[in-house]
């Protein structure tokens, strides 16, 4: 019986959710698997595992296995990945996850530019504007705005960025730019909707303080990218973070409106913030293709942010003016 391979099995089947899933991902046949558990928890004198036709849970005795053997799994892979650093190379799978909107937009790009710059790594893209837990998921890295629930994790902050209440030319010019956040109530506003819910509570600062609006959505998404293509579309009027529409606003696809009042999706007492950031685990080590690869994201803002400072350049020198006002970055 070897220990620590049940362990990665153990781990295997919770991530897949199911016996013969994790079998197929290691290459173990179903009865093999179903055996090699069944020896497990007979050696610990415990039930693990819960079976029904469609499900696995996890016994409480179970969950503790499932945290220790994550615990002892990262260990052994410290001391090997330390064992090797002298002599380690750039390669392996890279597991990220980002917003779909973004992810598409900046992440595909700078992930392909850094495959063909060291083609023995292996990428894996989640892309969901829901939440992904890292350990759960196997997950390397998540480039997300504003600071991540999980405390655990190492966070950078890659950019500045911060909400935008945003429309296409076209929009405003049919229908008016709102002068208030009170004007909002009416205009056709997008929403984005997580876990179920449409994000329609919007925070503005104002003079009085701060203040909250529900707003009715016309249109409501769970993709980001669709709200964003909605409101370039003019269907309505859309609260984004800055890097989703930095090249829309940039080529006048969208124009930021009511900038002063600081729109977000979240009070601003709250300390989460909305700035660009990376995050990782809290591990003894991590390996060189991470490191890198986060070192990669950081150069490429800063060339991006340098990209718009000169497109706007060009732009207002053609002109005489000024055409486009990039919104100022305000703190968190």
């Amino acid at each position: 019986m070897n220990i620590l391979k049940d362990m990665e099995l153990f781990v295997r089947i919770v991530h897949c959710d199911g016996l013969a899933a994790a079998g197929r991902e290691m290459g173990i046949t179903p009865s093999s698997v179903t055996m090699r558990i069944k020896n497990l928890e007979e050696h610990y004198n415990v039930k693990l595992l819960t079976r029904t036709t469609r499900s696995i849970n996890l016994t409480g005795a179970g969950h503790e296995f499932y945290q220790d053997s994550l615990r002892m799994l990262d260990d052994i892979n410290g001391v090997e990945n330390r064992l090797k650093a002298s002599q380690e190379t750039i390669s392996g799978q890279l597991r990220i996850t980002a917003t779909s909107d973004f992810g598409r937009q900046h992440i595909v790009p700078l992930l392909n530019d850094f495959v063909g710059k060291y083609p023995d790594v292996t990428p894996f893209l989640n892309l969901s504007d829901s939440l992904t837990d890292l350990t759960e998921n196997n997950i390397d890295i998540a480039i997300r705005y504003g600071t991540p629930p999980d405390t655990q994790l190492i966070t950078h902050k890659i950019a500045d960025s911060h909400r935008v209440l945003c429309a296409s030319p076209a929009y405003l010019e049919r229908f008016g730019t709102p002068k208030s956040y009170t004007d909002l109530k009416d205009h056709s506003c997008l929403t984005m909707v997580q876990f179920r819910t449409p994000m329609s509570k919007w925070y503005f600062d104002t003079p009085q303080g701060e203040k909250s609006m529900v707003i009715q959505p016309v249109r409501s998404c769970d993709d980001g990218a669709l709200v964003r293509q909605w409101a370039i579309d003019g269907a309505g009027i859309a609260l984004k973070s800055y890097w989703d529409i930095a090249n829309d606003l940039a080529d006048n696809r969208l124009v930021s409106v009511l900038d002063e009042y600081r729109p977000d999706f979240r009070s601003h007492k709250m300390a989460v913030g909305s700035d660009l950031l990376i995050a990782y685990q809290d591990r003894k080590y991590v390996p060189l293709r991470t490191r890198e690869f986060i070192k990669h994201t950081v150069k490429y803002f800063d060339q991006y942010q340098n990209k718009l400072k000169l497109h706007q350049q060009q732009r207002t020198s053609k002109s005489g003016a000024t055409i486009l006002e990039e919104p100022a970055v305000y703190p968190s």
